[in-house]
């Protein structure tokens, strides 16, 4: 795939009806993957073709540099945020006989495990994976914005008549099943996210660190995905494998909800690279919105006609894929629907929050009480300012001075 195919997909993207997405992708036929890279299209649900007005028939195939791709086009449902309210928590598995035991407390802290925030309680996700600052070398654990942020949205997006909130003292427990947290729960706190921008601005990452207490990891266990078989010290997939990706069927990830998807019964598929999509759920000073995404990673069950390959409670995991005989990190799942689940490619989520894969080595730890308030007047567009030779992020709305 290159930039000229992904430049088409943000083309069609622009120019197709409400609620479709894009993506270069697998084609499916008679719900086996075909290995025939297509231009996939995903809708909420398939209609009959006489049911369709013609303005919004999609084309069969498209022409991207001398190159036909026949179109396929993907029943996707609804594309949304996946944390769980856990006030209707019973509801987000009730398909499961057996709970998996990522959502118990789990000490050495991996990933794969459920989490939550004291900002956000009430909704529980998935701690992804651990990481390390490339700022600092501090250990630092990944998750979705959505997951720990009550409202991640641009303060340049926001009103200040309606709702404030920030993320100035907002503390991280594992496990979030346990509303509300006790204190012996915390492992750390939000250190930051990547702000979510409304439309026609479009996203790459939703994504936010954690900090990590020395007392709840350990350096041979917590680079280890809960439950999965195999899973070692993982580095992060580049960039060229990452959109090499199409129909690599040997995909897997251990989430909050759905526990772990491995193997060639319950693993994961990739279905598309370079998606572009609306996501519904984010939640902008209490109201949802859509937001719009694009250069995502999309999955599938293995069996594209088995549902859940992501469900309510699993947004933050991670997802991995066997390259060349190296399971990596390829991305951060956050939405998805019935028979799709999206993934914010981990060389993007890399180069927003400023992390990079941990080896399992000695780390630093933050120091919580070194944490820097700065506070600028009016509303920002600005994700990081630089005070004093220092890097600080956007944290959300306050009513108080406290100048660089």
């Amino acid at each position: 795939m290159n930039e000229n195919i992904k430049n088409k997909i943000q083309e069609l993207f622009d120019s197709t009806p409400e609620g479709v997405g894009v993506m270069f992708g697998n084609k499916i036929r008679n719900g086996e993957y075909t290995g025939e890279p297509s231009i996939v299209f995903t809708v909420e649900k398939k209609l009959p073709l006489s049911e369709i007005p013609s303005d919004q028939i999609l084309p069969s195939s498209v022409e991207i540099d001398g190159v036909t791709y026949n179109t396929d086009v993907f029943e996707s449902g609804i594309i949304e945020t996946f944390a769980c309210p856990s006030s209707v928590t019973s509801g987000c598995y009730s398909w499961q006989t057996v709970a998996p035991g990522n959502r118990a407390t789990v000490r050495p802290i991996k990933g794969g495990v459920s989490l939550t925030s004291q900002n956000l309680q009430g909704y529980v996700g998935t701690l992804g994976f651990l990481a390390v600052d490339t700022t600092t070398g501090a250990l630092v654990g990944v998750t979705n914005n959505h997951v720990v942020i009550a409202d991640a949205y641009y303060t340049s997006q926001r009103t200040l008549p309606g709702l404030i909130q920030n993320e100035t003292n907002d503390s991280a427990y594992q496990t979030g099943d346990i509303q509300p947290s006790s204190s012996s729960l915390k492992i750390g706190e939000v250190v930051r996210y990547v702000p979510i921008s409304s439309a026609p601005l479009y996203n790459q990452v939703d994504g936010a660190l954690v900090s990590i207490d020395q007392s709840v990891m350990s350096n041979s266990e917590s680079y280890k995905q809960f439950g999965l078989s195999g899973t070692s010290v993982m580095p992060f997939a580049t960039t060229a494998e990452i959109d090499a990706l199409v129909g690599n069927v040997n995909v897997s990830s251990s989430g909050r909800s759905s526990g772990v998807k491995q193997g060639s019964l319950c693993g994961l598929a990739i279905q598309g690279v370079s998606y572009v999509t609306g996501v519904s759920g984010f939640k902008k000073q209490g109201t949802s919105t859509v937001a719009y995404f694009n250069n995502c990673i999309s999955f599938t069950r293995v069996y594209p006609d088995c549902l859940y390959p992501i469900y309510p409670g699993d947004s933050g995991s991670g997802l991995i894929a066997n390259i060349g005989g190296v399971d990596k990190i390829v991305g951060l799942c956050f939405a998805g629907g019935p028979t799709l689940g999206i993934a914010a490619r981990i060389d993007e989520v890399a180069s927003q929050l400023g992390i990079q894969s941990w080896n399992g080595s000695t780390p630093n730890f933050i120091d919580l009480s070194s944490k820097k308030l700065v506070t600028t007047g009016g509303l920002s567009s600005e994700k990081t300012i630089t005070c004093s030779g220092q890097t600080l992020w956007q944290v959300g709305l306050i009513n108080s001075i406290s100048t660089c």
